[in-house]
């Protein structure tokens, strides 16, 4: 069977899509990923086969500020709401929409004429890769979105998130064939179930597989731990889980020393890890925090932009498992990592995606949520921020209900069924012959 991937971005866009494809290929399936030419060299890095189909546009690309910095109080829950969002935010995310469609509409032409010529049985793509349902629609196949572990499933290709499809989508889908109404067939959900919001979409859940962008074969990190954390609010170490999926046991004797917040401190240092995405690196009142966790005694490991001209620890899934909480913006690879790892978590939201992950996070208890755009960028405020930060961070680190609740995540997470289970399900959809 062929099976055609396509993304319009490496990094969190086409990391989940890697273990499917994986697990395809070693099913005997043939498997290629088309992507703009920019994204190439990253599948290739991932033993993946690339198809270049054209170079898109720095205009098209370039995120509008709106979405970037949304403003105002948005209801948490605010995808399966939208009629309480106000017009304002409805035109945030019909920029959001906009966007991704004009992605759609550089990426079209080149992959429905690589899809027409190789004729994949199945077209596999990104939750925010349009042109894929376009290509699948072209020719008639089915077409499987993936998910990156966002708590819901966004249509922004909708207007309103539930009414038809926007305009300019819609004319893209006529334009190759398709129907505009077409939606995929089915998704792709690495998101633990107590973490997402209701859909009506039809969704397979699939374990989060880590993977660092490189090859399978990965070299650990120098702060990978191998040893043990095991019952939610003692004081042990989270384990990296072996073969089975279940960690090693190790207790970690406190020395009769003080932690950060006043608790007893473990015999070995109080590792916390800050990951950022942005290219500008975590804002001033994050960076005050982590100051303030060091000068109490925590080890702060950075990942990311977030280790400022350092060279970062490791990939942050062989980070995690020696640490006892993550401080991030709350993208979805994130969430997944540390929720394998079982670690708590604090989020400091810059995004409307970001703000949602956070949320549900705070909600099962298994970590705090702050939207970015609530901290003060003065510097006498982003030390005030900072401040209060540190507090939350360490109120993570000392009160155990946050680490039974992220336990509790970590268990949830492990019982998802993998990709070899996903392989069997999106190859059905292409008939019983397949």
């Amino acid at each position: 069977m062929r099976v055609l991937f396509t993304t319009w971005a490496s990094g969190a866009h086409l990391v989940p899509m890697v273990p499917l494809a994986r697990a395809l290929l070693e099913a005997g399936h043939q498997v290629r990923v088309a992507v703009p030419s920019e994204c190439a060299a990253a599948v290739a890095r991932a033993g993946l086969v690339p198809v270049q189909i054209g170079a898109l546009p720095m205009a098209v690309v370039r995120a509008p500020d709106a979405p970037r910095r949304p403003r105002g109080i948005w209801p948490t829950d605010w995808p399966v709401r939208p009629a309480a969002l106000t017009p304002e935010q409805h035109g945030v995310l019909r920029a959001c929409g906009d966007r991704q469609v004009r992605i759609a509409e550089a990426m079209a032409k080149g992959l429905v004429a690589f899809a027409r010529c190789w004729q994949p049985e199945l077209v596999v793509h990104d939750a925010g890769a349009y042109a894929g349902t376009v290509a699948a629609g072209a020719l008639g196949v089915p077409a499987v979105g993936q998910l990156w572990g966002s708590a819901a499933v966004l249509r922004l290709d909708r207007q309103r998130l539930e009414g038809p499809p926007l305009p300019g989508y819609a004319r893209l889908m006529r334009r190759y064939g398709a129907d505009p109404a077409r939606e995929p067939d089915l998704w792709l959900d690495p998101c633990p179930p107590s973490l997402a919001l209701p859909s009506r979409a039809r969704r397979l859940p699939v374990r989060f597989v880590p993977h660092d962008g490189t090859s399978p074969d990965e070299t650990p990190s120098p702060y990978e731990v191998r040893r043990a954390g095991a019952h939610p609010g003692r004081s042990e170490h989270l384990g990296h889980p072996g073969p089975s999926g279940h960690p090693g046991r190790h207790a970690a004797a406190s020395n009769g020393r003080r932690g950060p917040g006043g608790g007893p401190r473990r015999s070995g240092p109080v590792r916390v890890c800050a990951a950022w995405d942005d290219a500008g690196g975590p804002p001033e009142a994050v960076r005050a925090a982590l100051w303030a966790a060091e000068t109490r005694g925590v080890e702060v490991v950075r990942v990311g932009s977030a280790a400022e001209g350092r060279p970062p620890a490791g990939p942050l899934h062989r980070v995690l498992p020696g640490c006892r909480a993550l401080l991030h913006q709350g993208g979805g690879a994130a969430v997944l990592a540390a929720a394998m790892a079982g670690v708590p978590q604090l989020v400091v939201a810059p995004r409307l995606e970001h703000q949602l992950n956070g949320a549900r996070l705070a909600r099962a208890g298994a970590g705090m949520y702050l939207p970015a755009d609530a901290l003060d960028a003065t510097r006498p405020g982003a030390r005030a921020a900072g401040a209060r930060l540190a507090l939350d961070l360490f109120a993570l680190l000392e009160q155990p209900s946050y680490a039974a609740a992220a336990h509790a995540l970590r268990r949830e997470t492990l019982a998802m069924p993998g990709p070899d289970k996903a392989v069997r399900a999106v190859t059905r959809l292409a008939g019983p012959a397949v």
